[in-house]
Order: structure tokens, then C-alpha cells, then sequence
């Protein structure tokens, strides 16, 4: 297997976030449409047991990655800053992490100041009473939803861990062709979720004498010989929703589960360099007994000063 990093740039406003695994459903989705169900099923083929034929990261802002989730007692800082700020510095440059240890990367992120150009927006709907024709209460009360529009000159950055032997690179550029021409998550349909994703770039990421992994997307990282003294992540709940044709079947739902949010820090027992961390998760709906969630993230292998913690 082999990691890319492509370049992702919005063409129109966004309805959902640019995580990985929702975009990895939409792929899906986009495989059958263009190569067949019956050459899906055979890419899915071992997907629960560790053999997942393409991981895809969240989308991250062009040239910076996400600070790893480590305790504040990891950081070596040269300034005096509040806790708001320090809260605030979420990435670093991808340029600062080659050349910097781990434990100066808040520092870096700091210096770097990032932040997002991009703007939000409300947008009203309306929901018609044929027998009224006019708006109403409840199922027929306006609502509004939000908007978001990035920067013209804001592009992003995607990850994908791609086994070539069972799909190429050619395809996986179709179908990412495909999703961003025909927009990626909510309101589709209207006209969100538009972007091009191009230039492939392999990308070879691994500090001398690594010894854990940062995750570039959502995992589920049980059962895989961790050291739980050593692992930091948050936690998030997904209440995930089938796409494509199933989004308009009677149950579109799927059973809600928890991961470990991007920028986890994770330490094996006995470590081996490693292009993606998780596991597969089968039995994640009751409409759609075979669909699968991406709980895989692509990693980068990183060296953390664990000792450097303790002893402060």
C-alpha cells in the first residue's frame, strides 16, 4: 500500500465537513456507480480484517497538519500564552514538523497562527402543505441551515492510503472526480459540496526512531496491541446516514458509534512503521446489512519524548 496527498480545492459552498469517513462512503458509492456493485463488493472483500483497499483522511488545510492531542505537560514552549490561545493553535506546518521534535510543535503552531478564510451563512427552506399550499407548524415551519464558504485561495489537503493491486490511482482520481463534480454530503443536490481534488503526490512521512502514530482521520482503535499509557484522543459519537439512493429509502440511518477524533496520539507494545491505524466496522446498519464504516485512518509515525512528560 502507499499514502497520497492530493490537493483539494472548493468550487462551492459546504453543507458537511470534509472528514474522511463520510468521504470514504461517498467513494464507495461512486465505485459502484461508475465500475459496478459486483466490483464494490469484491474491493470490500476482507475490509473488516484488516484488509481495506483504500483509507481516506479528513481534509486538511493546504501545507499544515493537525497538532497531535497531546497533555499540555508534552509542549516546550519560549513564550508565556493564555489557555484561549493555546486552544486555538490547531495546526502546524507540515514544513516546521520536519524539521522540529514533537514537543515544539504547539510552539510552531502558535508562531504560524493559521486560520481558516472562510465565511458562514444561513440559508432558509421551505417546506410546503399541499393541501394549504403555503408553509405551516411543525413539518411545515421555515428552517434554515448552515453555509459554509471558504476563501477563493483556500485549498486542502487529502490523504489516502491506497492498495494499487486491487484499485488503481487512475480510478481512485475518477471517482474523486465523480463525488466532487456531483458534490460531496448534504444539499448535494442544490449545488454544495462542489471541489476538484488533483495533482497526486506520494507522501513519505517518518521521524527517526518513531515509536506511536498520528491520526489523520476518525479511527476505532481496539484490539490492536495499544499502549493505553501512552495513547491520547478524544472521542466522538457518529450518527452516520446512508448517501446515494439509500439516503431516500424508508430507514436511512445507521447505528450510531463512537472513535477516536483525528490527531490521536497512539502507542503500540511493540511498534512497526504503519500507514493507517483502526478497524473496519461491519453490522453498522439494519437497512444495509453489508455496508461497512470507515473506522481506519491514515497515520503518520512520529517519535514522542514519553519520558520528556514524566519527568517535567
Amino acid at each position: 500500500m502507499k499514502l497520497y496527498r492530493f490537493t483539494l480545492t472548493p468550487q462551492s459552498a459546504m453543507g458537511t465537513p470534509l472528514v474522511g469517513d463520510t468521504l470514504f462512503g461517498q467513494l464507495c458509492w461512486a465505485v459502484r456507480n461508475r465500475f459496478g456493485e459486483a466490483r464494490l463488493s469484491e474491493l470490500l472483500k476482507g475490509y473488516t480484517t484488516q484488509r481495506p483497499f483504500m483509507v481516506v483522511s479528513d481534509a486538511f488545510p493546504e501545507s499544515f497538519l493537525p497538532l497531535p492531542t497531546l497533555p499540555s505537560t508534552f509542549w516546550e514552549t519560549k513564550t508565556e500564552t493564555d489557555r484561549k490561545s493555546l486552544k486555538k493553535a490547531q495546526w502546524v506546518k507540515i514544513t516546521d514538523t520536519e524539521k522540529s521534535a514533537v514537543k515544539f510543535w504547539q510552539e510552531c503552531a502558535l508562531q504560524a497562527n493559521f486560520q481558516f478564510k472562510k465565511e458562514t451563512q444561513d440559508q432558509f427552506h421551505n417546506t410546503i402543505d399541499r393541501q394549504t399550499n403555503t408553509t405551516g407548524d411543525g413539518q411545515f415551519a421555515p428552517y434554515s441551515t448552515e453555509l459554509t464558504w471558504f476563501g477563493a485561495q483556500q485549498k486542502f489537503e487529502l490523504y489516502v492510503v491506497l492498495d494499487e493491486n486491487r484499485f488503481s490511482l487512475e480510478a481512485l482520481q475518477i471517482v474523486l472526480q465523480d463525488v466532487g463534480n456531483i458534490g460531496f454530503g448534504r444539499d448535494a443536490s442544490i449545488g454544495l459540496g462542489k471541489f476538484r481534488c488533483e495533482n497526486p503526490q506520494a507522501f513519505d512521512f517518518a521521524q527517526p526512531n518513531a515509536n506511536c502514530y498520528l491520526t489523520l482521520a476518525n479511527c476505532a482503535p481496539q484490539g490492536l496491541g495499544l499502549n493505553k499509557e501512552y495513547c491520547y484522543y478524544q472521542i466522538t459519537t457518529r450518527f452516520g446516514r446512508h448517501g446515494d439512493i439509500q439516503a431516500l429509502s424508508s430507514n436511512p440511518f445507521k447505528k450510531p458509534i463512537i472513535l477516536a477524533k483525528p490527531a490521536a496520539i497512539f502507542t503500540p507494545e511493540n511498534y512497526q512503521p504503519r500507514l493507517f491505524l483502526g478497524n473496519g466496522l461491519g453490522n453498522v446498519s439494519y437497512a444495509q446489512p453489508e455496508a461497512v464504516h470507515q473506522s481506519y485512518a491514515p497515520v503518520l509515525n512520529l517519535f514522542v519524548d514519553f519520558e520528556h512528560k514524566d519527568h517535567k
